[in-house]
């Protein structure tokens, strides 16, 4: 047989990309993924939490997360992936999305593992999985209390009603707008307006990318101030311009 598994439970790639890509995986991730990013940079955008990705970092990305992805690379951008379903071990939780702690040990352990799509051969699997023995200390739990379910309370809101004002947000979810606040910036690390703008953005990229309508008319549409303020916070969340995000997909 080669001494090849060749099944869905497993998916090694090395990506390259060209100076910026966008991956909209709001639907959920298919695979744990733990990666090595080797050329370029990228921000990695979660419900609950953002990272920032630099050459040389290891990160990982949790089974069924949520998330868009944005990358960055001045001639390349090319990172190792490895997509993994489960590890058939005690250890195999619930982890969160982040970024591992530096160790030039582990990163020369991930590279040197083959990246051969599908086919991945039983030695592969063996480096993989000692590779996973190694990480599995740094990696942290997801972990929900009652705060975090307020946050998830209010951002469900947000989604629905983005040009709401934080005060019939606060009403919505039967709290105050200081707590609202407060507790939305220690929980996630960023404030509910820059939340808010996510959410914008991300229908702006949408409207971008699948039709040809022109700045302006997108941020009317999205209760923007002008085409320049909605240029403005777009490259605040994204890195890119309208023109960039456009040119990217190829419309």
């Amino acid at each position: 047989m080669n001494n090849i598994i060749s099944d869905d439970n497993f998916f090694f790639f090395n990506w390259r990309f060209t100076s910026y890509h966008y991956t909209d995986n709001t639907k959920g991730s298919p695979m744990n993924y733990l990666a090595y990013m080797h050329k370029g940079h990228a921000k990695i955008v979660s419900e609950n939490k953002t990272i920032e990705i630099k050459e040389g970092d290891v990160f990982f990305i949790p089974n069924a997360l949520g998330y868009q992805s944005y990358w960055y690379g001045a001639d390349e951008i090319s990172f190792l992936s490895f997509g993994f379903l489960e590890l058939h071990a005690k250890e195999n939780a619930k982890f969160d999305l982040q970024k591992l702690p530096y160790d030039k040990q582990i990163a020369d352990k991930i590279i040197n593992i083959p990246t051969d799509g599908t086919n991945v051969k039983c030695k592969t699997l063996s480096l993989f999985y000692d590779v996973m023995s190694d990480v599995i200390p740094y990696l942290t739990y997801h972990t929900e209390n009652k705060e975090e379910i307020t946050v998830d309370k209010i951002k469900q809101c947000i989604r629905k009603h983005p040009h709401s004002s934080l005060s019939e947000i606060a009403d919505m979810c039967t709290i105050s707008r200081p707590y609202l606040y407060s507790l939305f910036k220690k929980v996630t690390g960023i404030t509910p307006n820059d939340y808010r703008q996510q959410i914008l953005c991300k229908m702006g990229v949408d409207m971008l990318i699948t039709t040809d309508k022109k700045i302006e008319e997108i941020a009317s549409m999205l209760n923007f101030s002008s085409g320049s303020y909605f240029r403005k916070v777009l490259k605040k969340h994204t890195g890119c311009t309208p023109r960039e995000i456009r040119k990217s997909r190829a419309f």
